[in-house]
C-alpha cells in the first residue's frame, strides 16, 4: 500500500543524483512511497513498472530493469533475496535518515540476512564505517585485530524480541559489540580496552599492509561466498540476484570476483602499485616512504586548505576510500585539483561529478561511457558516468519520437 512520505530540498541538488537519468530520479522517490516503514519493498521489474511507471508506455520492462540497477549501482538501494520463498526484495539504503515515521509500523517482508558480508558491509556503509556505539572508525578491509574489524550490532537485542530488520541493526566493532552484549542492564557502555591502537590498524588497512595469511583467509571466503550456489535460503547472496534477473543486477558476482583479485594486488600478492608519477601529479604527491591517501592528502591540503574549510580526516577518508575502489591515482588527483579549484567540499558525491566532467572532456563528443550490454561496470566512479549516457540515449529516443 502506497505511504505518504517526504522529499527534501537537497534532494534536487544532490550531485550523485543528478548524473542519473531523470526516470532514474523518479523511480528512487516512488521508492519512498512503496517502501515500508523499514524502507524494504518488493524489487521485481514487472512489479516496479506496474507500480511507478503504469501509465508510461514508452517504457519496456527491459527500460525498467535498467532504471532498478541505476539505483543498485548507486548505492541508494541494496537488492537482496529473501525468505524461504526467494524472492526478491531491496532495501532504500538510508531510508531512516531521511523519512521520519512516526508510527512506524512492524514490517511483513523478510528482511537481508546479516550472514552474508555484503549486507553487513551496505549497513556499514550507510553509518559511514563508523561504530555506532564508540563513535570510532571501522576500517573497510579486515585488519588482523580482530576487535576492530566490523560487526552487526542490534539496538533492541535479539533475546529480548530483537529483529534483524534495517532500523534495529547499526555498525559496530566486534570488541564494542561483545562488550555490549557484556554490560549488565542498567549500566552505560564503556569502549573496551582492546580498542587501543585502532588508529594504526586503520592505516594499515587502508595501505594495504595487512597479513598476508589473513588476506589469503579473507579472500578465499569471499570467493567461497560469490561462487557457492548451495547457500541455504535463509542466506542471501548477490549471486543469487544475477541469477534470477539479470536484467537488474547482471554480473554482479563476476564483477566482485575480479575485485577481489584485484584486491589481492593490493595487498602483496600481486604486482605492487608503482610510485605516481607524470605531469598531472605533483611533487608531494610522489614522494616514498608514506601511504598514498596520506600523501594525496597532505598535497591536497598544502595547495588549497587556505580560504577553505577542508577537514584533514574528512579529506583521507574520502581519498582513502576512492583507492580502495581500484581508481587510478591519476585521474583522482586531476578530480581532486578540479575540486580545490572551485573550492567545492570533498565528498563522494562531488567527486563522482568531477570524474564525470573529466572524462566528458577527455571523450571530446564520443560516447565512450556506452554501457556495454551483460558487463560488469569497473567501479562506481564509471558507473555513474555510465548512467549518464544512458540519461542522454532516453533523451534522445524522446526527442526522435
Amino acid at each position: 500500500m502506497p505511504r505518504i512520505r517526504t522529499v527534501k530540498p537537497e534532494f534536487w541538488e544532490d550531485e550523485l543524483l543528478g548524473v542519473m537519468p531523470r526516470d532514474a530520479r523518479l523511480l528512487f522517490i516512488a521508492t519512498f512511497n512503496m517502501a515500508d516503514d523499514e524502507g524494504l519493498l518488493r524489487w521485481t521489474p514487472a512489479y516496479i513498472k506496474a507500480s511507478a511507471f503504469m501509465y508510461d508506455d514508452d517504457l519496456t520492462i527491459g527500460d525498467v530493469g535498467k532504471l532498478m540497477q541505476c539505483l543498485a549501482d548507486a548505492g541508494l538501494v541494496f537488492p537482496y533475496i529473501g525468505g524461504v520463498a526467494r524472492q526478491q526484495m531491496a532495501v532504500v539504503v538510508n531510508f531512516r535518515k531521511h523519512q521520519r515515521i512516526n508510527r512506524p509500523q512492524k514490517s511483513k517482508l523478510i528482511p537481508p540476512s546479516l550472514q552474508n558480508g555484503e549486507v553487513r558491509r551496505m549497513y556499514a556503509r550507510r553509518d559511514g564505517w563508523v561504530c555506532q556505539l564508540c563513535g570510532g572508525d571501522i576500517p573497510q578491509r579486515p585488519v588482523a585485530n580482530d576487535s576492530h574489524n566490523l560487526s552487526i550490532d542490534h539496538i533492541k537485542p535479539q533475546s529480548v524480541g530483537g529483529t534483524d530488520h534495517p532500523s534495529n541493526v547499526r555498525a559496530a566493532h566486534q570488541a564494542c559489540n561483545k562488550s555490549r552484549r557484556d554490560t549488565p542492564d542498567g549500566e552505560e557502555f564503556v569502549p573496551p580496552r582492546s580498542l587501543a591502537g585502532l588508529d594504526k590498524s586503520l592505516s594499515d588497512a587502508l595501505s594495504g599492509s595487512l597479513n598476508p595469511s589473513w588476506n589469503g583467509a579473507v579472500n578465499d571466503s569471499v570467493t567461497e561466498s560469490h561462487a557457492s550456489v548451495t547457500d541455504p535460503p535463509e542466506v542471501s547472496t548477490q549471486s543469487d540476484i544475477s541469477s534470477v534477473n539479470d536484467s537488474v543486477n547482471g554480473s554482479v558476482s563476476h564483477s566482485l570476483l575480479e575485485r577481489k583479485g584485484r584486491e589481492q594486488g593490493r595487498e602483496g600478492k600481486g604486482t605492487p602499485q608503482p610510485p605516481l608519477s607524470g605531469s598531472a601529479i605533483e611533487p608531494d604527491v610522489v614522494q616514498t616512504g608514506r601511504a598514498l591517501p596520506d600523501r594525496m592528502t597532505d598535497a591536497f591540503l598544502e595547495r588549497f586548505k587556505a580560504g577553505n574549510a577542508y577537514n584533514p580526516r574528512q579529506v583521507r577518508r574520502v581519498i582513502a576510500e576512492t583507492l580502495a575502489n581500484d581508481t587510478d591515482p591519476r585521474e583522482l588527483w586531476q578530480a581532486l585539483l578540479r575540486i580545490g579549484g572551485t573550492s567545492k567540499p570533498l565528498s563522494a558525491g562531488t567527486l563522482q561529478f568531477a570524474f564525470a566532467d573529466i572524462r566528458k572532456t577527455a571523450a571530446a563528443g564520443s560516447n565512450v561511457f556506452a554501457l556495454a550490454s551483460g558487463q560488469p561496470l569497473p567501479g562506481p566512479d564509471t558507473t555513474l558516468a555510465g548512467w549518464a549516457a544512458v540519461a542522454a540515449s532516453f533523451d534522445s529516443s524522446e526527442d526522435s519520437a
